[in-house]
């Protein structure tokens, strides 16, 4: 005869497995859930009144005949009860830092910035932890919420890290500043905690909201200031031993493209030396960002291939690019590469440029080059799936216990 705990434990693994169904479903009915877990009417009934019971599940008004039901008694509907936790999602960088607050469900509440001083010799690791709890506060601020309601954060660096969300030593310490301790220090703060490369969350943010979508093997590639890769094969995130396996550093040795300076900072250095050297003339679009702030995006907006000062730029950087993404296909084997960053929009001929180099290459096997549509906030956005990714693992047990310490 079964006992009670085997009994027990059934109906644990019965309501996490009803929750795991119902975190992605928007509306649904228990026949959905007996079809999609493999549940009877009654254990599924029950697994769903207990997630009811701790306020994860809310019940819908019944169906009526707009949802096909005319007649006999109406169908319970049910929903993830959205706002029965905050996820935060975190992009760390090097001068600023962005804060996205989103409900379980995932539609976003707040987001917030903040500026910071970047790297710098002798930065404590507790002035890098402070405004990242700084930025996390004010977008909770904005979004009604407190640190109370947070079930899960992910944040994004500008360094290597490890599946335990770590990073190695830099010689010159920038690795170990850009993660100062963020999974010890958050982890005793929030119940789930996820550190991760920020090019690795601009690739979790394109498996599950961009263009990898029904993809298992592409790579993520953040191109403005510098080359960072997030690498998913088999539908996985890889990252290595050390955490590295997107770093490009190794660009530095690759002829034609000399180090794993980003296309935007390559942009606005070409026009600078045009600028110079006095190859733009006057009344050019280009002569008209003179003595401004030069951003990529503007420099890549007023060029054309049928334009003769624009033209080498474009082909200059379209070639390189080229490269850079016919070394990345042979060393990961990806069908798919997106070019990511607040620039990747700007890039039309640059990209044709880069997928004519690479269909020239001989024996390269065939890659498909796009631009991510998520702008300047992929990292941010792959950290806010990568927090609803965390929590979803933790608020089963963690709302079951709170509910029990009321009773």
């Amino acid at each position: 005869m079964a006992s009670y705990a085997d009994g027990y434990l059934r109906h644990r693994a019965s309501t996490a497995a009803v929750l795991e169904f119902a975190w992605d479903a928007g509306a649904f009915r228990a026949d959905h859930v007996i079809s999609a877990v493999g549940l009877t009417r009654s254990t599924a009934l029950s697994a769903l009144d207990s997630l009811i019971d701790i306020g994860l599940i809310q019940e819908l008004p019944n169906a009526g005949a707009e949802d096909g039901y005319r007649m006999g008694r109406p169908a319970r509907r049910f929903q993830l009860r959205a706002e029965a936790g905050v996820v935060i999602g975190v992009d760390a960088g090097d001068y600023r830092i962005t804060a996205i607050a989103s409900d379980l469900a995932g539609q976003v509440l707040a987001e917030e910035h903040l500026g910071v001083l970047g790297f710098y010799a002798g930065g404590q690791h507790e002035d890098r932890q402070g405004a990242v709890f700084r930025v996390i506060d004010a977008a909770l601020a904005s979004a009604g919420r407190s640190r109370a309601d947070v079930i899960g954060v992910a944040v994004g660096v500008p360094a290597p890290v490890d599946g335990d969300g770590r990073s190695p030593s830099h010689t010159l310490g920038f690795w170990q500043q850009m993660n100062a301790g963020l999974q010890d220090a958050l982890g005793r703060e929030f119940p789930a905690v996820r550190v991760e490369n920020d090019a690795a969350l601009a690739a979790v943010a394109e498996s599950s909201l961009g263009e990898a979508r029904g993809c298992d093997d592409f790579v993520a590639m953040m191109i403005g200031r510098r080359l960072g890769a997030g690498v998913f094969l088999g539908g996985q995130l890889v990252r290595g031993g050390h955490g590295a396996v997107g770093e490009l550093e190794a660009f530095v040795y690759v002829s034609g493209v000399g180090g794993a300076q980003g296309f935007g900072l390559r942009a606005e250095r070409w026009l600078e030396r045009a600028l110079e050297e006095g190859r733009v003339p006057d009344g050019h679009p280009w002569a008209r960002l003179a003595g401004a702030e030069l951003k990529a995006e503007d420099v890549l907006g007023a060029a054309t291939l049928d334009d003769p000062v624009t033209k080498p730029m474009l082909d200059e950087l379209g070639e390189t690019l080229g490269r850079v993404c016919g070394v990345v296909a042979r060393f990961y084997d990806p069908t798919r590469i997106i070019v990511c960053g607040a620039m990747a929009g700007a890039l039309g001929d640059v990209l044709e440029l880069a997928r004519g180099w690479t269909r020239a290459e001989p024996g390269l096997l065939p890659v498909e080059i796009v631009a991510s549509g998520l702008g300047g906030d992929v990292v941010s956005l792959g950290a806010a799936s990568a927090a609803r990714e965390a929590a979803r693992d933790v608020v089963l047990p963690l709302l079951t216990a709170r509910r029990a310490a009321t009773n």
